[in-house]
């Protein structure tokens, strides 16, 4: 019997991530193979080992599965990570919190607040957007730190001196990234996280930050019309910019077979490139927020019925880290191959959240990929190379508060009344 079997008896298996390393030492060792050498086979780094062995991270399924295979392990190392990633359920009658999302959110909260960065005199001064590196704090990262601290309710994290010094790095392009420059994925990020957290910016102000970091290559985006769009309806439904970019998203739509959906990028010339369920989830998250203000678009509700139908019956494994997209070629030339890093699986979660019927299948589907991702050891999630991106546990936590809010469990819905 493996180690990632249950006892006779029993129906789960508690493990902890240093088990699961212990295990993949022993099984290199008796491979007679250095770090060095399964690195270079299941095409990882050796720092990404010692981080297995050591327990300090879990690998991936996909990678548990490549060492899995090549020590002809019989599964028990995938088996192993799952044990380890999943939190056993409570047993007998009784309830608890042990397991529960609370507790997630709660782990996820200490451990963002753990990772705050603060200056030599102990001020706060923000996150990076690595948290394992010690590298400096960016703009961005901490709009993302906010906004996490916000949806986790970690009261226990003091924002205003990071709140303070977010507003005063604003620009005449609203909020900028390393580079100079109009960056509208980062104002619209500060924005919203300022908004969220405090008053220092003004609704007004915010959307004039916003509308000051467009340009004519945003509307080539969906990405960054989508990440506008979320925050311009949220902080301003009625404001003329929140109509303008839900037009301009509408208009970036690509006809793939007859159905309009997103694709990377919309551009002249550009020849029947695939579409993109990372960037089609983000676009109908948004105009759902705008939909949820009230705003009566007959186009913009079609627009999202059409891309929730065609989420739902994707069957291509899309719920992810990463989509690999062909951009065919004019002139009968190769295909370029691009890959899309986006948290699929967390925005597909967030599209499918409000959608009238959803088949359990495939929300299952989407979040078994989202919890793939989730690090016990540390409360975050990662990339699977040992990265921790503060966006992805973003992304995660607002992903699983949707659906926690948007599916009913009756037990704690009060009485119909009668």
């Amino acid at each position: 019997m493996s180690a990632a079997e249950p006892p006779i008896g029993t129906d789960v298996v508690t493990l902890t991530v240093a088990e699961v390393g212990r295990e993949l030492r022993r099984l290199r060792k008796a491979a007679g193979l250095t770090q060095a050498d399964v690195a270079r086979i299941i095409g990882v780094t050796r720092a990404n080992l010692t981080q297995w062995e050591t327990g300090r991270y879990l690998p991936s399924v996909e990678n548990a599965r490549l060492l899995d295979d090549h020590f002809r392990a019989a599964n028990s190392l995938v088996r192993m990570v799952e044990a380890a990633r999943s939190p056993a359920p409570a047993g007998g009658a009784l309830l608890s919190t042990g397991g529960s999302l609370l507790e997630v959110f709660r782990r996820a909260g200490h451990s963002l607040a753990g990772l705050l960065i603060r200056d030599e005199n102990g001020r706060a001064v923000g996150w990076r957007h690595n948290l394992q590196q010690t590298s400096e704090q960016t703009t961005l990262a901490t709009a993302y730190g906010i906004s996490a601290t916000v949806v986790l309710g970690a009261t226990y994290i003091d924002l205003h001196d990071i709140v303070e010094d977010l507003y005063a790095k604003r620009s005449d392009f609203g909020w900028q990234g390393r580079s100079a420059g109009r960056r509208p994925e980062v104002t619209a990020a500060v924005v919203d996280a300022l908004c969220q957290a405090s008053t220092v910016l003004s609704a007004e102000e915010g959307l004039q930050h916003l509308e000051n970091s467009l340009d004519e290559y945003s509307r080539t985006r969906p990405f960054l019309l989508a990440t506008a769009l979320r925050t311009s309806a949220r902080i301003g439904p009625d404001a003329p910019l929140t109509r303008r970019l839900a037009d301009d998203l509408l208009a970036a739509r690509l006809d793939f077979d007859g159905v309009l959906l997103w694709g990377e990028k919309k551009e002249p010339r550009l020849v029947s490139p695939e579409p993109s369920a990372a960037h089609t989830a983000r676009a109908v998250v948004a105009l759902r927020v705008l939909l949820r203000t009230g705003e009566d678009r007959p186009d913009v509700r079609d627009a999202v019925d059409v891309a929730t139908e065609w989420l739902v019956d994707r069957t291509h494994p899309d719920d992810g880290i990463m989509e690999e997209l062909a951009l065919p070629q004019p002139g009968g030339r190769q295909s370029v191959r691009v890959n899309i890093k986006h948290f699929t699986s967390a925005w597909v979660v967030q599209a499918l959240a409000e959608a009238p019927q959803v088949p359990a299948v495939r929300l299952s589907r989407a979040l078994s990929s989202l919890w793939e991702r989730y690090e016990a050891g540390v409360g975050l999630w990662a990339w699977g190379s040992g990265d921790l991106p503060i966006w992805m546990t973003l992304d995660a936590v607002t992903a699983l508060r949707s659906a926690a809010l948007a599916f009913t469990a009756p037990p704690f819905l009060p009485p119909a009344a009668e």
